[in-house]
């Protein structure tokens, strides 16, 4: 899906989805079954035949046999999905497991490449230094790829902030893949934001190609209803996405293009800005405290890098 095509579609919360194939569909039910449920079901046989499927599906991504990154198993005992979470776990080294403790489905997002670690790692430390601009870098926890309890599901983050109080609610997660698994990251942003109990507010999703040099971040956020100026009791928030950044290069030239959705306006922008209150976990003080932003500068050199990595440059 191109970014630039009908953009205020895309980004308004209150508009119309552009499509319904469109990797921004919103169905009411929970997005991580709508995931579960659009990938090929395994049932679970053993542990042995369970990590053996991940790992030639790990071998497939890496010679570019297939470009789907997600597999998912039914009736899987706790205790085998525990044991594959652990960080001692050669599989959690490469995948991203989340794991419903009621109905058994286990849903595994494979890693193919060490660009991702990069990649994460990367956009880790430009969140970190936006914070550090402000002097709240002290006030949030970067807590990595952290595995939280969240409604039914036991989930593992990319990599996720928190605030520094303690305890692990939260704030900021991020999601990386393929661009061709963008609508199942998609539905796994939303399992973020929308599973009941999560303490989640914003999701960055980052979508690399691996054939040319291009990268797209979409921040999600939660929004009201479509057609809703106050909320009703009875209404649920959706997440949307609010705002899309494309890097991409050609004739050997970096450009940044983007829109964000802010107060019911699409603007153009060349930056990401991240809600301070969003991540922070309380609202800005002071003349320092504002939104986070990632500048258009750095957004270049984070894709030159992974770019690099992929040979692309």
């Amino acid at each position: 899906m191109d970014p630039l095509r009908s953009t205020s579609n895309v980004l308004q919360p209150s508009g119309p989805l552009s499509s319904e194939s469109s990797p921004f569909d919103t169905k009411p039910e929970d997005p991580l079954v709508q995931l579960a449920n659009e990938v090929e079901q395994h049932p679970f046989t053993t542990g042995k035949s369970l990590q053996r499927s991940m790992e030639y599906r790990r071998q497939a991504l890496y010679e570019d046999r297939t470009r789907d990154q997600y597999l998912v198993f039914t009736s899987v005992p706790a205790a085998q999905a525990c044991r594959l979470s652990d960080e001692r776990s050669e599989t959690s080294k490469y995948c991203r497991l989340f794991f419903n403790t009621k109905t058994g489905t286990l849903i595994a997002k494979v890693r193919p490449e060490n660009v991702y670690e990069l990649a994460i790692r990367s956009f880790d430390m430009l969140v970190f230094y936006a914070l550090h601009a402000m002097n709240v870098h002290d006030d949030v926890v970067a807590s990595g790829s952290v595995t939280v309890d969240v409604g039914n599901w036991t989930m593992e983050a990319d990599s996720c902030f928190a605030p520094a109080s303690g305890n692990l609610d939260l704030s900021f997660c991020m999601v990386i893949g393929l661009s061709e698994s963008e609508r199942k990251l998609a539905l796994h942003a939303r399992g973020w934001l929308e599973t009941y109990s999560s303490s989640v507010k914003v999701v960055v999703t980052i979508s690399l190609k691996r054939e040319y040099p291009d990268i797209i971040l979409y921040r999600w956020e939660l929004v009201a209803p479509r057609g809703y100026g106050v909320l009703p009791r009875s209404s649920r928030l959706l997440a949307r996405p609010t705002a899309f950044v494309q890097i991409s290069r050609t004739d050997d030239t970096t450009s940044v293009t983007g829109a964000s959705y802010t107060n019911g306006r699409t603007t153009t922008t060349t930056q990401l800005d991240l809600p301070f209150e969003k991540v922070v976990g309380r609202p800005p003080h002071g003349p320092l405290e504002r939104d986070l932003v990632i500048p258009e500068q750095e957004l270049r050199k984070f894709a030159e890098q992974i770019w690099r990595a992929q040979d692309l440059l």
